[in-house]
């Protein structure tokens, strides 16, 4: 399964845009799932659902950072 399968599929459980993007490069960032979910939860529909800049950027920013 390709990383975008793995988004798309953690959207579909219900995982918001940031969480999904997150989760599906997990095994590459150094957080355990519960931690990623927690810290990317603001960050879906914009920060703070603001819809400025999209949780997706924000969640691959983060598997960058």
């Amino acid at each position: 399964m390709t990383r975008s399968e793995r988004a798309k599929e953690n959207f579909l459980r219900g995982y918001n845009c940031a969480q999904s993007v997150l989760l599906a490069f997990s095994d590459l960032i150094p957080l355990d799932e519960k931690a990623a979910l927690k810290i990317s939860a603001p960050f879906g529909g914009g920060v703070g659902r603001m819809r400025e800049i999209c949780g997706t950027v924000s969640a691959m920013m983060m598997v960058c950072g």
